[in-house]
């Protein structure tokens, strides 16, 4: 097992994700919200994220994820041996505060995920022409033109910048 792949196992251990479990599209799903909001948090574990059907995701974590389920499917326990830097434990933390679903939030948990990358995504990563307006609605307007699911949800993807808001992501990139 590579460094990278131990790094992920103890980071899918500290955010509560099952290190061998990708059976369901929900399971991936997760893997690649959670772990870019970890690294929104500060945990840098290096991967780049492009705009997909559902929102940011990587090609490399989900070969990483897949690879890392095989190694412990064949036995392999080597991340055993390590432990997370302390400051790395604290953003993960945070990375799981800030997944949590609000309670006012009705709808699923992979549904919130989804917004809350989303909207960090267009208004921090995706490509805009210079100058155009980053605000709320700036970047909900985005969002539903490519999410028509989200068109009748102002109010839930609100809630997800102000959530975003309240960690200081709507106005830095990341919290490293």
């Amino acid at each position: 097992m590579n460094r990278i792949r131990i790094e992920l196992a103890l980071v899918f251990e500290n955010l509560g994700i099952p290190r061998n479990d990708l059976r369901t599209f929900s399971k991936r799903f997760q893997v690649q919200k959670q772990v870019y909001v970890a690294q929104i948090a500060g945990v840098d574990l290096g991967y780049r994220y492009g705009w997909y059907i559902h929102g940011p995701y990587s090609t490399s974590l989900t070969a990483d994820a897949f690879t890392l389920k095989q190694e412990i499917e064949d036995g392999d326990t080597e991340f055993d041996e390590y432990r997370l830097h302390p400051d790395m434990i604290e953003r993960l933390g945070e990375a799981k505060k800030l997944c949590q679903k609000p309670d006012n939030f009705t709808d699923s948990s992979d549904d919130w995920l989804e917004l809350l990358a989303s909207l960090h995504f267009l208004r921090h990563i995706a490509y805009r022409p210079a100058g155009k307006t980053m605000d709320f609605d700036a970047v909900f307007d985005e969002l539903i033109e490519s999410k028509l699911k989200f068109t009748n949800r102002k109010s839930d993807a609100q809630l997800a910048w102000d959530q975003l808001d309240a960690f200081g992501l709507i106005e830095a990139k990341s919290l490293a």
